[in-house]
């Protein structure tokens, strides 16, 4: 689905995209995505700078061994395509939508040339990069720290949809940086102990329960 942008709407979209204006807004387009669709496909050139306005989507990297590999997942406020823009990323990977997504889309050479002329967002860029690397950097972190049971919970609360849990189990496991087996001994652990309950390919999250386990492995 494409749709033009309604000016009417920069005000609110500036509240997520301080950088925006109305020559950005006017040359882009509204986009709709369904679960599973790709919005970007490796090795693909990108051709638009996408900003998530709802929804959640993984970054997937395919291997030359045929292995799936999560690099990222990306919900409402995240960008698509800033390391492009910022020339230091050339192979684009696969960006796939894990439910209903919505997106604003930038065309790339707009975007370049607003990058040349306007600080803001070239300092914007340089923030948020800068924040996903310490979340990067965090969540190798935790790996060494924190038990699997409550990285396992806040991973659970980060990628559900509509609370529901149904991603590749061996892919969250390598994301992890765990072995498929203890992934999925924790995974019973949490139905055994009332976290979640087993549903048609996944499972149903009990929101709260889960918050609070997190907020208990904080504090350990």
């Amino acid at each position: 689905m494409t749709k033009s942008v309604d000016l009417s709407r920069l005000a609110e979209l500036l509240q997520s995209f301080p950088f925006l204006n109305q020559e950005l807004l006017t040359g882009g387009q509204l986009l709709s995505f369904e679960k599973n669709e790709p919005l970007v496909r490796q090795g693909e050139p990108l051709t638009h700078l996408y900003l998530l306005l709802s929804g959640k989507a993984r970054i997937v990297k395919n291997e030359a061994n045929g292995k799936r590999l999560i690099l990222q997942f990306l919900e409402a406020g995240d960008l698509i395509g800033e390391l492009t823009l910022v020339d230091a990323e050339e192979e684009t990977k696969d960006v796939i939508a894990m439910g209903t997504v919505t997106c604003l889309a930038l065309p790339l050479p707009l975007v370049r040339e607003y990058y040349k002329s306007e600080g803001h967002l070239a300092r914007y860029l340089a923030r948020y990069i800068g924040e996903k690397l310490l979340k990067r950097m965090e969540h190798f972190s935790n790996a060494q720290t924190f038990e699997l049971k409550y990285r396992l919970a806040a991973l659970l609360l980060e990628v559900a949809v509509q609370g529901r849990y149904e991603e590749n189990n061996g892919q969250i496991a390598d994301y992890l940086g765990v072995s498929y087996r203890h992934l999925m001994h924790t995974l019973k652990w949490l139905r055994e102990q009332g976290y979640i309950e087993k549903c048609p390919r996944g499972y149903q999250l009990k929101v709260e329960r889960l918050q609070t386990l997190v907020k208990e492995g904080a504090t350990r």
